[in-house]
């Protein structure tokens, strides 16, 4: 249910759209598969820190009721994704339209995400995807209808995959964000080896692979744009990013971000986390801009960037003249908490649960997949 994890809703966890768009900033500003039916109820999550404490829950009756798409589908089998030769492609496999849960072996271990096939699917037209990463404590459920993308997948014709992270020692869901941080498994050969399941059983233009997530889930985004830049196109993270100094791409990739000034679980400037209070937690102490500025600054984007107000919550930092041309934009939330700008749960039940307020002044999906289509890895 919603509040399990106030990280998790902010990490996300929701779905629908804002219910007033009339001060929005327009969206293009700047191995054997078993599907089973999507568990249609939302949750919520947390960030990656020592011990969540317990926030109030909200009321359910405050919530709206957010239900994905769910479509009877077969998934054809694959065997276990290999990156070493070429992939088979999943074009002509006969998958349907609809959201279903998936669940494949990975390291001797049943791992599940949920699909989102739009409704214009016909199997022979290679289809962008969008990978789309929850935060801690939340699941693929929870993220897909947090972060609004089923509607927006099915108006624009585009993949949507939204796996569920495995637990980590305190029993949140989570993802790994240094190859020490959990020695019994590799996240990132996970994130491949996913993509490389998607690829055989969809009909996938792998040159258009997008990623995605919030507050775990951004900062995995991140890692993946230092770790996975010959596979995705371009990124966008939510509620939470980080520059690691390990951080070599082999191409530069095209890369938006989207934080409030007042979230209290990944703060905005850095400091002590309400995930962590009373710790010093290194990951916390970063300030989002400057993190997101080493992005631009390794992207050989011009050090001071071009501000401008885009409504009175919402102020852009467009970093220019980067290599290849590339867009590097991070999106300011003004009194924004750990939240999805945009997303009609987090602006329904944000603030009652203790993760601040909401902007329904921009969108971060419809924005970000605007974002996504200008790019492919041929461009």
């Amino acid at each position: 249910m919603l509040g399990l994890a106030l990280v998790a809703i902010a990490c996300g966890g929701g779905s629908g759209e804002s219910t007033d768009t009339t001060s929005r900033v327009p969206a293009n500003a700047q191995n054997e598969p078993v599907v089973e039916a999507a568990d249609p109820t939302p949750k919520a999550e947390t960030t990656e820190a020592p011990a969540p404490t317990a926030e109030p829950e909200p009321d359910p009756t405050t919530a709206p009721t957010v239900a994905p798409t769910v479509a009877p589908a077969e998934v054809p089998s694959s065997e276990s994704a290999n990156t070493t030769g070429p992939l088979s492609s999943g074009c002509g496999a006969g998958a349907v339209p609809g959201t279903t849960t998936v669940m494949f072996n990975f390291e001797g271990q049943e791992r599940v995400y949920e699909q989102v096939v739009p409704a214009g699917y016909d199997d022979s037209t290679r289809l962008p995807v969008v990978l789309n990463w929850h935060g801690l404590g939340s699941s693929g459920v929870e993220q897909l209808a947090f972060s609004d993308y089923t509607a927006l997948a099915d108006a624009e014709g585009f993949i949507v995959i939204v796996p569920t992270g495995l637990e980590d020692a305190t029993g949140l869901n989570s993802w790994e964000l240094t190859p020490e941080q959990f020695a019994d498994r590799d996240d990132l050969a996970f994130a491949n080896t996913l993509l490389d399941q998607v690829i055989e059983t969809l009909c996938v233009d792998d040159t258009r692979v997008y990623t995605t997530g919030m507050s775990n889930g951004g900062y995995f985004s991140s890692v993946l744009v230092c770790e996975m830049s010959d596979r995705i196109a371009a990124a966008a993270s939510v509620a939470a990013l980080s520059h690691a100094d390990s951080c070599d791409p082999s191409r530069v990739v095209p890369y938006i971000g989207f934080h409030g000034t007042n979230d209290e679980v990944v703060p905005y400037d850095g400091g002590e986390s309400s995930m962590a209070p009373g710790q010093s937690v290194p990951l916390f102490e970063l300030k989002i801009l400057d993190e997101f500025a080493e992005f631009a600054a390794a992207a050989g984007c011009d050090v001071e960037p071009r501000v401008a107000q885009l409504s009175p919550e919402v102020t852009s930092f467009d970093f220019r003249n980067c290599a290849d041309d590339v867009q590097m934009t991070f999106y300011e939330i003004e009194g924004g908490g750990h939240s999805w700008p945009g997303s009609a749960v987090s602006l329904a039940v944000s603030e009652a649960i203790g993760l601040g307020a909401t902007t329904d002044e921009i969108s971060a999906s419809e924005t970000s997949w605007a974002f996504f289509q200008q790019y492919s890895l041929d461009n």
